[in-house]
């Protein structure tokens, strides 16, 4: 397995593999036009290009046997929510084509994130799972997060349908004797 971080230049690059990535698993979370919106909150050419040059935003291209298979996208500082935690990295998003899931590659994806928030010397790292995603929840807390908070995606999220609204936020931080736990 590659992981090879993505500039401006590999913006179309990244959108076919987020796009290709995204849909198989999460379309039917989705009401009429909604995948269409969410596709191109994500993945359209204006939003990528402004976070492709942002320095507080890192994509990364995955990649086994010279083909892409996934992405993943960091947050390098975004405050822990209901928390004062501010010095947090945020695991956005994790997206793998459907037949490279359950290979370990997202274990070693969790496993380079921590690696990346201990070289930035975050005190955590965060990210939001489905409510009712049990396997990928399972993951994270095999990796070490654990739930945190309840959450709801807000209204911005209306064309989702309503019953996959419900997140929880997860978090991978520091022992109180300041041992990372990464």
């Amino acid at each position: 397995m590659k992981i090879r971080k993505i500039e401006l230049s590999g913006l179309q690059e990244l959108r076919e593999i987020g796009i290709k990535s995204y849909m198989p698993h999460y379309a039917h979370l989705w009401k009429s036009g909604g995948i269409e919106w969410y596709l191109n909150r994500c993945f359209g050419d204006e939003i990528l290009q402004k976070e492709l040059i942002d320095a507080n935003i890192e994509y990364y291209v995955i990649s086994s046997a010279e083909k892409n298979i996934g992405i993943l996208k960091l947050v390098l500082q975004k405050p822990l929510p209901h928390s004062n935690v501010e010095n947090a990295l945020y695991l956005e998003k994790i997206y793998f084509i459907k037949e490279s899931t359950g290979k370990g590659f997202g274990k070693k994806l969790i496993d380079f994130t921590l690696h990346r928030a201990g070289e930035l010397n975050r005190q955590c790292v965060w990210l939001m799972a489905m409510d009712t995603s049990a396997k990928p929840i399972a993951a994270y807390e095999r990796a070490g997060f654990e739930i945190s908070a309840p959450t709801r995606l807000d209204d911005e999220f209306v064309l989702m349908k309503e019953e996959f609204r419900g997140m929880v936020i997860m978090k991978n931080c520091l022992e109180k004797n300041g041992n990372q736990t990464f």
